[in-house]
């Protein structure tokens, strides 16, 4: 199945925004890299990146850890918020068809 870049941008889009609101209120807890990650099977990375940015979210690219994935990090916060807006992102690509897993991460 090839990537659907303009999906991906959309859907990465609601997974920022329902992050951005999750991750409102208290930031308590311990400091974390908690990452949503992606599998996107030969999918063109340079595209990615891409798509990425416009969605205005972050990753360094594939990375061959836990398999072939992008690491795309949450819009807010380092502790708790942090975690619920992963979460939040995690979600919203699963529900939109995209192979996410979370990866939790204490600093």
């Amino acid at each position: 199945m090839d990537t659907d870049y303009k999906k991906l941008t959309e859907d990465l889009i609601q997974a920022r925004l329902a992050a951005e609101k999750a991750a409102e209120g208290e930031d308590g807890g311990t400091a974390n890299l908690d990452t949503m990650t992606i599998k996107l099977p030969r999918a063109n990375e340079k595209k990615v990146i891409e798509a990425v940015k416009k969605a205005g979210l972050y990753t360094r690219g594939r990375r061959d850890w836990l398999g072939p994935r992008y690491f795309i990090s949450g819009p807010g916060g380092q502790g708790n918020s942090n975690t619920r807006a992963v979460e939040a992102m995690t979600k919203v690509m699963r529900e939109a068809g995209w192979n996410v897993l979370i990866y939790y991460q204490m600093d």
